[in-house]
C-alpha cells in the first residue's frame, strides 16, 4: 500500500468517526435541548470515548457549529432545487425553508445562538459566515428572478428575517400542537412571500 493510499484511508475513517459522533449529537438533540447535552452523553451515544471527542472538538460549543453547519448545507441544497410548479418560486423558497425549520428545530435553535453571539473562535466564526452567506444567496438568487431591479441583497434580509421571526413567535406556542404550529407557521410562509412578490411588483 503506498504512503498516500494509507493517509486517504486514515482520512477516510477520520471523517467516518467524525459523522458518527455528528450523528450521534443529532439523536440527543432532537429529545432534549441541544445546550443541555454533555460530551459524555454524546461520547455513549456514538460508542466512543470522551477523549475521542475532544480529539476532534476543543469544546461542545464547535461541534455544535459542525453540526449546525451540516444542516445549514443541507437547507441550502433544499433551496437549490425550487423547480417550477404552480407556487411562485419565492413562495415555494419560503414554505419550503419555513418546512425544514418545523422538521429541523434544533438546526433553528442553534442558528438563534450563534446569531446571538455564540463563542465561538475566529475561524469558527468565518466557517459560520461563509455559510451563512451561501444559505443568503439562494434567497437573493430567488428574489432577483423576481424582479432584476430591486436591491435583492438587503431584501433577501428582509425575507429571511421575516421567516425567522415567524418561528421566534410561533415555533413553541404554548397549548398548540406540533400539527398546528406547522399548519400555522406555513400559512404565515405563504403570507410573508406574497407580501414580499406584492413590493417588488409595485416597484416603479
Amino acid at each position: 500500500m503506498t504512503i498516500a493510499k494509507f493517509q486517504e484511508l486514515k482520512q477516510a475513517e477520520r471523517d467516518l468517526r467524525r459523522q458518527i459522533i455528528l450523528d450521534a449529537a443529532l439523536t440527543l438533540f432532537a429529545a432534549k435541548d441541544f445546550r443541555s447535552v454533555t460530551v459524555r452523553e454524546i461520547a455513549r451515544q456514538a460508542g466512543v470515548s470522551i477523549g475521542t471527542i475532544y480529539n476532534y472538538y476543543p469544546n461542545l460549543t464547535e461541534l455544535f457549529l459542525d453540526v449546525f453547519l451540516d444542516c445549514a448545507e443541507e437547507i441550502t441544497h433544499l433551496l437549490d432545487d425550487l423547480a417550477p410548479i404552480s407556487a411562485p418560486r419565492l413562495e415555494t423558497l419560503s414554505i419550503r425553508y419555513i418546512s425544514y425549520l418545523n422538521d429541523h428545530m434544533t438546526f433553528y435553535q442553534m442558528m438563534s445562538h450563534f446569531m446571538l453571539g455564540g463563542d465561538l473562535s475566529p475561524e469558527a466564526n468565518r466557517k459560520l459566515d461563509i455559510k451563512m452567506k451561501e444559505l443568503l444567496n439562494r434567497f437573493e438568487s430567488t428574489l432577483l428572478e423576481a424582479d432584476r431591479k430591486t436591491d435583492a441583497r438587503l431584501t433577501a434580509h428582509a425575507l429571511f428575517s421575516a421567516l425567522n421571526g415567524i418561528m421566534i413567535s410561533y415555533a413553541r406556542y404554548p397549548g398548540k400542537t406540533d400539527a398546528d404550529i406547522r399548519r400555522h407557521t406555513l400559512r404565515l410562509a405563504g403570507i410573508i412571500a406574497a407580501v414580499f412578490t406584492s413590493h417588488i411588483a409595485e416597484r416603479p
